[in-house]
């Protein structure tokens, strides 16, 4: 059995650490599913993807993921967008925003909940945070108060959510990008699981419209299994982009071409087999395991939010009577790691998300429902202990 995460572990990304050495690993969201199974035909490609990858030149492959990313997402705007970088991985992105947030000693507005990580990397940053309650990106006249109460200097917002999968519209998007342009806000986003909205929206185009200052950030470890060989595509308005790129040379000369020549190529392959419709397939297979190895126990899905198909699953935990890190801790002990609810609370975790845990879906296809199995023969087995120990407490009574 894996070294189990100590019971006051003070972050989402310590438990994830167990998970990767867990044998019923639900914890991290990154995409594991067999490449074999579904991309058969990259993994044969490989001598020649590293053939083209050394001969295409650095920007050529960039400006070529680029395109082909906006095109398996429909997003014209971005492919007419020129003012890009390409960074390893998001968190490396979101620490490039944290840098130049504080050259600029910007007060940012952080959606919460949401994964704790953001907040982790823009505090090392030393930037000053303000937690915005999800709730109030539904409600433009509350978001405008708060933003004016608060004095703003820019809002980040993460569109789905991770873990409620709450999804911000076109119609509402459009409206917050007003609002923030009449504000003089700069509006940052990080959309890593864009792969999951079930209807695409474009907010390159629609920001480049409106003349707003913006940061955008995207992901492909969610969705591609390349064994975390990831990119993070990270674009800025025009009025932004000096500034950005030159902290981000500082840092890197560049992306791997031979990661980007083999993310083009899944995607490519994705396509064939009918891009984000076949992927949601899969999702949507994992999600009906998790609700049918979940019935009968004291555990349920949590989903007000139903403009999404996430990759990850908030599950309710009232019912068990454990706190998210009693039950996590628990779950340990059967070699199955999922992430406690309290801390995607990044700023109130002592008081909320106690009655919440977290699961990945998209986990090696021959391992996921094993992992279902092992979880739910946990709970099952936590509520027969308890109902022993209820008798026995009634029959000393």
């Amino acid at each position: 059995m894996s070294l189990m995460p100590d019971y006051q572990s003070q972050s989402l990304t310590e438990h994830e650490v167990f998970g990767l050495s867990a044998k019923y690993n639900l914890a991290d969201g990154h995409s594991y599913i067999s490449a074999i199974a579904h991309f058969r035909g990259v993994l044969s490609e490989l001598p020649d993807l590293w053939g083209s990858a050394a001969e295409t030149p650095i920007p050529q492959m960039e400006m070529a993921f680029k395109d082909v990313f906006a095109d398996y997402f429909a997003l014209p705007g971005l492919k007419k967008h020129q003012h890009f970088s390409i960074c390893p991985t998001a968190s490396n992105s979101i620490d490039i925003v944290g840098a130049w947030a504080r050259s600029k000693q910007l007060k940012i507005g952080l959606v919460e909940p949401t994964f704790d990580n953001l907040a982790q990397l823009l505090r090392r940053r030393e930037v000053e945070l303000e937690a915005v309650p999800e709730s109030m990106f539904s409600d433009l006249c509350l978001l405008e108060r708060f933003i004016q109460n608060k004095k703003l200097d820019a809002l980040f917002m993460v569109n789905p959510n991770n873990p409620t999968g709450f999804v911000i519209d076109a119609a509402m998007m459009k409206n917050i990008v007003v609002l923030c342009c009449r504000l003089n806000i700069i509006l940052i986003l990080d959309t890593s699981f864009r792969f999951c909205h079930k209807t695409a929206i474009d907010e390159y185009a629609l920001l480049v419209e409106k003349g707003a200052s913006f940061i955008v950030l995207e992901d492909t470890g969610k969705q591609w299994p390349t064994l975390d060989a990831k990119a993070s595509l990270l674009s800025y308005s025009k009025n932004l982009a000096q500034e950005i790129r030159a902290i981000y040379e500082e840092v890197y000369l560049c992306c791997s071409n031979f990661v980007l020549r083999v993310i083009i190529a899944f995607i490519e392959a994705t396509l064939k087999r009918g891009g984000l419709t076949y992927v949601h397939s899969i999702i949507t297979k994992n999600a009906e395991i998790v609700r049918s190895q979940l019935v009968g126990t004291q555990v349920c899905v949590d989903s007000p939010h139903s403009h999404s198909g996430m990759t990850v699953m908030w599950l309710d935990i009232k019912r068990t009577g454990l706190s998210d890190l009693e039950l996590t801790n628990y779950l340990a002990t059967y070699d199955v790691a999922v992430l406690p609810g309290r801390y995607f609370y990044w700023n109130s975790h002592e008081v909320a998300g106690h009655d919440r845990i977290r699961i990945a879906l998209l986990k090696p296809d021959d391992q996921f429902e094993f992992s279902l199995s092992r979880l739910r023969q946990a709970l099952l087995e936590l509520e027969s202990a308890k109902d022993y120990n209820d008798s026995v407490e009634m029959i000393s009574q």
